[in-house]
């Protein structure tokens, strides 16, 4: 049973590496990307005219959350994926921000599972 015991602590304080290590590659990616766009949960920028409507636009994550560090983890990359998918439309902003998330259990699994999924508005603003 020792055995059994170390190998699951080994586990996920690797686990626990791998998404400290992930995290600060993905806050890295979304502080470089603060001087391309504007992200804002209002629907209008103050100093700022919205010149043309693009659409909504959704990122998710891939990260599957049954723990805090993961949460955090899945909500930041959802969050760069809405940003690269609303540059690559031509957005220079995402205004009307919403954070979604949608928990589930997965099949033949005791853990209760979240999806982490944002929404908003891709515009142009001047």
């Amino acid at each position: 049973m020792n055995i059994v015991s170390a190998l699951l602590k080994c586990f996920f304080r690797q686990s626990t590496k791998k998404t400290l290590e992930s995290s600060l590659d993905i806050d890295a990616k979304l502080f470089n990307k603060r001087n391309d766009i504007v992200v804002v949960a209002t629907s209008s920028i103050p100093h700022r005219d919205v010149a043309r409507v693009i659409g909504n636009v959704t990122g998710t994550s891939d990260t599957q959350v049954c723990s805090k560090e993961l949460f955090e983890l899945a909500e930041k990359e959802a969050r760069l994926d809405l940003i690269e998918k609303a540059q690559l439309l031509g957005a220079n902003a995402v205004v009307d921000l919403k954070l979604i998330s949608g928990s589930y259990e997965q099949e033949g699994s005791i853990w209760h599972l979240t999806q982490t999924v944002y929404s908003g508005t891709a515009v142009v603003v001047s």
